[in-house]
């Protein structure tokens, strides 16, 4: 297996976008982290229903 020394890899240029774009990103990145807790309350939530349901919480056992 090839490897790549930290010497090699520490004179590797790095490229950063402007500023602009960073904070494009990160605003961008802030959106879908609440987009993601949004899903997952809602997702809790389903689960909750759904587990209230099969325990005849809604639906009623014969």
């Amino acid at each position: 297996m090839k490897t790549i020394s930290l010497g090699v890899l520490g004179d590797l240029p790095v490229v950063l976008p402007d500023l602009a774009t960073q904070q494009a990103i990160a605003d961008t990145m802030t959106q879908l982290d609440e987009h993601e807790r949004l899903l997952r309350e809602q997702l809790a939530l389903t689960r909750r229903i759904r587990h209230g349901a099969l325990d005849g919480g809604i639906i009623p056992t014969p």
